[in-house]
C-alpha cells in the first residue's frame, strides 16, 4: 500500500497527542477511507474491514503519546491494520480447521434435558406401579427389568423354577403395560 501522507500541522498533532477529540476526529476522517479500502482489498468482507479500521483507531487513541511526529500516524495505523487482518486470518484458519476436523466427528447426545426428565418421570411412574404389584411379581419384575437379571439368575436366587419366574414376569409386565396404556391414553 502506497503511503499517503496527509497534511497534519504540528499544532493539530499536539492537540491529538493531548487527547483533543476534534483533532482525533480530523485524523480519523483523513485516514479512515484509505485504511478501509486496504482492509477490504485484503479481507473481501466489509464487516471485517470496518472492524479493522475501528480497532486501529482505538489503539491509535490509546498509544497516541508514543507517536513522535505527524508523519508517524499513517505508518502506525498501517502496521496496526495489517496486524489486525493477520489476526483475523489466523482465526479463520483455526475455525476452518475445526470445521474440517471436529464437526464431521461430532455427535450430539440425543437425550435432551426434556427427554431425560420424561424418562425419569416414566421410570418413577413405573416404580409406583410396581409398588402395587404382589410381592413376588414386584421382586421378579424389579430384578429382571430394572436390575437386568435373567430369568435363570432370578430362579436360582429365589429358589423357584424358571417357568414360575417367567409367568410372574409376564403377569407383572402385562399389568404394568395395561396401567401405562390407560394413563397415557388419558394424557394423549
Amino acid at each position: 500500500m502506497k503511503q499517503q501522507v496527509k497534511d497534519i500541522s504540528v499544532e493539530e498533532f499536539r492537540s491529538f497527542q493531548s487527547g483533543d477529540s476534534k483533532a482525533f476526529r480530523m485524523i480519523f476522517e483523513k485516514y479512515k477511507d484509505t485504511l478501509y479500502r486496504f482492509a477490504y482489498s485484503i479481507s473481501k468482507d466489509s464487516f471485517v474491514a470496518e472492524e479493522a479500521v475501528q480497532e486501529c483507531f482505538i489503539v491509535l487513541h490509546e498509544k497516541r503519546i508514543t507517536i513522535q511526529e505527524p508523519n508517524g500516524i499513517y505508518p502506525f495505523l498501517f502496521v496496526l491494520i495489517k496486524r489486525h487482518l493477520i489476526k483475523v486470518f489466523r482465526r479463520s484458519v483455526v475455525a476452518t480447521r475445526y470445521k474440517n476436523e471436529q464437526l464431521p466427528t461430532w455427535t450430539e447426545d440425543r437425550n435432551t434435558l426434556e427427554e431425560h426428565l420424561e424418562c425419569k418421570d416414566l421410570l418413577d411412574l413405573i416404580n409406583k406401579l410396581v409398588d402395587h404389584l404382589p410381592d413376588k411379581e414386584q421382586q421378579v419384575f424389579r430384578l429382571n427389568k430394572l436390575d437386568g437379571y435373567s430369568c435363570e439368575e432370578i430362579s436360582q436366587d429365589l429358589k423357584t423354577s424358571k417357568n414360575t419366574v417367567k409367568n410372574q414376569l409376564a403377569t407383572a409386565s402385562k399389568k404394568i403395560r395395561l396401567q401405562l396404556s390407560r394413563m397415557y391414553s388419558l394424557i394423549i
